[in-house]
């Protein structure tokens, strides 16, 4: 129960935790200070290097996710008075909105058997309390498996915010391309089954990829190579999102294009994966297949192939091979309309702190005719759960055998060359240590941690996420299981020329989802970098910037 304040307390209470705040904030932001929290010294903090990020918004004057020194030089003690300086060492409390009684939960044997720390998870319960409440999110669910065992299963927050209906465990969130792994690993069921090879021209199913060109140095060439299903799984096709002059991952680039063609991938009520997967084939790669990475259609156009190997829709694919044996009944393209009261509403967040409602949720109940294995399912965390048992059990969940044990350890091995001097597994993103993860573009986020027997799940809906709540989160999960923290996608999503991602790109993005959101870059060079436009800017992105200057 909140705990209310009597009318004679209360201003006096509020009087003091100004005074406070002030006080503490000022000290803070010395010029001595700021250079101490400016950790990747760019002469900006972030709300990650500002110690109190609860009150980040309130001196971000500009609205550009970062405080200047000029920004925090208006941080002062009340009545101007100099603000003593901290011992080294000191860290303050983060402030705390005193018109909310943020309340840990209670998490007993669960936890005690799953490993995890009670009282970190109790602090992981006031940071997800304290972003529904800051509008980082509408509503979270976390959900944390360790040696075994479920220790951690919270919602927080709305389901929607307008009706006043809170997020519930069974909740359906849309898994945009969190689908990438499942279809992945429906593609590795068919070929344990014989009916493909990882190696083989996709042409042989797909007649519309026999002849694919490749736009080099503003012509159109034959490939020298085919697409086959293992460069599908890793992006590594040639295959990309939107315009081909947006972001290519290859180490020939494609400057000197005289022009930019688009893949014909326009859908109504009647496009199908064949059609659409033909409309791909028109339009050229941005490199040759297999020498290079790109994030893109790879996995639509693999769904395609399972439906052309299997010789069904890939709906009914998907069901035979993963989702029945791993009783993932809430999980589809669509929403039966019995379950349309489950559905998440989604929103969008133009600015840090505001929310506004999205894409309405009666969408999903309509059966789609285009299956796409890039974006397409909708799940609940339960079943995603599942999903991630089997992974973590090398294949099999309750008794029932889904992928061959060496079918699960390909896709957790890298399948990218040396050279690109980055890794990627078949659907995700791997370290070649035990850890394969990946997310979604409305916040979705997993991953899988084999070396230390740990998986977490995080669910959320705002339309190109980029709050600070699944950094939040993810350093909480680790510290509860006496883990330290790794950089990147749980360590996974490397770049650079040693395999790991360059100490700028680390040092920058400090939810460590592998891209940087527009809190972690200024407004104007974020807006610059993002070529393709995909809320985030990639690390490959971000070196562009460099090549520039």
């Amino acid at each position: 129960m909140t705990r209310k304040l009597h009318s004679s307390t209360a201003p006096l209470l509020f009087a003091f935790l100004a005074l406070s705040c002030g006080q503490i904030l000022a000290q803070a932001t010395t010029p001595d200070r700021f250079k101490q929290f400016d950790k990747n010294g760019d002469g900006k903090l972030s709300q990650d290097e500002f110690p109190y990020p609860n009150l980040f918004n309130r001196y971000d004057k500009d609205g550009d996710g970062m405080l200047s020194p000029e920004e925090a030089a208006e941080i002062k003690a009340p009545g101007g008075a100099k603000p003593p300086a901290l011992s080294p060492g000191d860290t303050p409390a983060p402030a705390q909105s005193a018109a909310t009684d943020f309340k840990p939960r209670p998490h007993g044997e669960e936890a005690t058997k799953a490993g995890l720390k009670s009282e970190v998870l109790a602090k992981l319960d006031i940071a997800l309390q304290q972003a529904v409440a800051n509008k980082e999110v509408s509503g979270v669910i976390g959900l944390i498996h360790h040696n075994g065992e479920r220790g951690y299963f919270e919602a927080f927050g709305w389901q929607d915010i307008e009706a006043q209906t809170p997020l519930a465990k069974d909740a359906l969130f849309r898994l945009q391309s969190m689908t990438k792994p499942v279809i992945a690993a429906c593609a590795m069921a068919l070929y344990d089954a014989g009916l493909f090879t990882l190696d083989e021209p996709i042409s042989k199913h797909c007649p519309e990829w026999a002849e694919p060109k490749v736009l080099e140095n503003g012509q159109l060439v034959s490939a020298k190579f085919a697409i086959t299903p293992r460069m599908l799984m890793s992006h590594s096709s040639g295959l990309y999102y939107g315009d081909i002059q947006k972001g290519a991952r290859s180490k020939a680039g494609n400057e000197g294009a005289t022009f930019t063609p688009v893949a014909t991938t326009s859908r109504d009520a009647n496009t199908t994966l064949k059609s659409f997967s033909e409309g791909l084939a028109k339009a050229p790669l941005k490199f040759h297949p297999g020498t290079g990475w790109q994030y893109g259609h790879s996995i639509d156009v693999l769904g395609r192939y399972l439906e052309a190997v299997a010789g069904k829709p890939l709906d009914e694919v998907l069901r035979e091979r993963i989702l029945g044996p791993l009783k993932m009944t809430s999980t589809d393209f669509r929403v039966h309309p019995e379950n349309a009261g489950r559905i998440c509403q989604i929103y969008k967040q133009p600015q840090p702190g505001v929310l506004e409602r999205g894409r309405e949720a009666s969408q999903l109940t309509e059966k789609p005719t285009l299956f796409l294995g890039g974006q397409g399912l909708v799940s609940s965390t339960e079943d995603y759960e599942r999903f991630c048992r089997m992974m973590m059990n090398r294949g099999e969940l309750d008794g029932v055998r889904v992928l061959q044990v060496e079918s699960v350890d390909l896709m957790f091995q890298n399948h990218l060359k040396p050279e690109l001097g980055q890794k990627y597994g078949l659907g995700g993103a791997v370290d070649g240590e035990g850890g394969y993860a990946w997310g979604g573009a409305n916040g979705t986020q997993f991953w899988l941690d084999r070396t230390n027997q740990l998986f977490g799940i995080f669910m959320v809906q705002t339309q190109l996420y980029k709050a600070r709540t699944y950094g939040t989160f993810k350093q909480l999960v680790n510290e509860s299981a006496g883990i330290a923290s790794k950089g990147g996608m749980g360590g996974l999503g490397q770049g650079g020329g040693a395999g790991a991602m360059s100490s700028q790109f680390k040092q920058r993005d400090k939810n460590n989802d592998a891209k940087l959101g527009r809190d972690e870059l200024p407004a104007a060079l974020f807006e610059r970098l993002d070529v393709n436009k995909d809320g985030f800017v990639s690390e490959e992105e971000l070196k562009r910037l460099r090549k520039e200057r």
